[in-house]
């Protein structure tokens, strides 16, 4: 699997997971139009990618070409769960 980290205008960081057939910068782009849904609020929140790589699920790491960012290795896996 592949993931970005990202981290909203709140300071906030998630981790996404999505399969090796996706691109690191389409996905980065994809995960950019989410909408906030909570409280009803559907204004597009915007999450800068901060960190990408590879991942088995427990442990990061490498780093995209596309999107020119390393991984943080054991602070992004920390976001897993």
């Amino acid at each position: 699997m592949k993931y970005i980290v990202t981290r909203d205008e709140n300071g906030i960081e998630e981790l996404f997971m999505f399969p090796k057939s996706i691109n690191h910068d389409f996905f980065a782009e994809a995960v950019s139009r989410i909408k906030d849904g909570t409280q009803r609020n559907w204004q597009r929140q915007h999450r800068e990618p901060i960190s990408a790589g590879f991942t088995d699920g427990v442990s990061c790491t490498g780093r995209s070409e596309t999107l020119n960012l390393d991984s943080r290795g054991a602070i992004d896996a920390a976001l897993i769960g």
